[in-house]
């Protein structure tokens, strides 16, 4: 492990053997290695819930959330595969509806996959997570546990409607 002023360079393996790598670099980079695949990344999500945190803070936790997406990657999977099935490739549509019942299968799950990350950062921070964000309070965090549970959780149950508007 190696960690500095510009970020936080770990190599991992998730629960279930997947070998890889996490590099945090600074605010406005991420980038994760599994295997021979690099996926470098903006980390959205941190920019905002990380706001006003010391830069420590930010660091740790945003290696958490990426870590927690590696290791909720089979549930990801099993959730992509389940609103492929129960949306856009349900039953013969045309192709504005398909690809809108795609665009809408995509966020939900991109949703829940960030929830599930972040429900891995809260986990390990355990109390300590309330506690950094009460000072300063940060409105973005209510915003995002709020957002992102009711995207998935009323996108999932929309797109696994026998009729469904979309």
């Amino acid at each position: 492990m190696s960690e500095d002023a510009e970020g936080l360079s770990r190599q991992v393996r998730t629960w279930y053997g997947l070998p890889g790598e996490i590099v945090i670099e600074g605010d406005y980079w991420h980038l994760v290695r599994v295997g021979p695949f690099p996926l470098p990344h903006p980390p959205l999500v941190n920019l905002f819930i990380r706001r006003g945190l010391p830069q420590e803070e930010r660091y740790r936790l945003g290696y958490w959330h990426v870590m927690g997406h590696l290791q909720a990657l089979p549930r990801a999977v099993a959730h992509v595969l389940w609103l492929w099935r129960h949306g856009p490739a349900s039953r013969p549509r045309p192709l504005g509806k398909r690809l809108v019942r795609l665009a809408a299968a995509l966020l939900v799950h991109q949703a829940a996959w960030e929830l599930a990350a972040e429900s891995y950062v809260a986990g390990r921070a355990g109390r300590s997570y309330r506690r950094l964000y009460r000072r300063p309070p940060n409105p973005f965090l209510l915003l995002f546990w709020a957002g992102m549970a009711g995207i998935t959780l009323l996108g999932t149950l929309l797109l696994g409607r026998r009729r469904t508007p979309l």
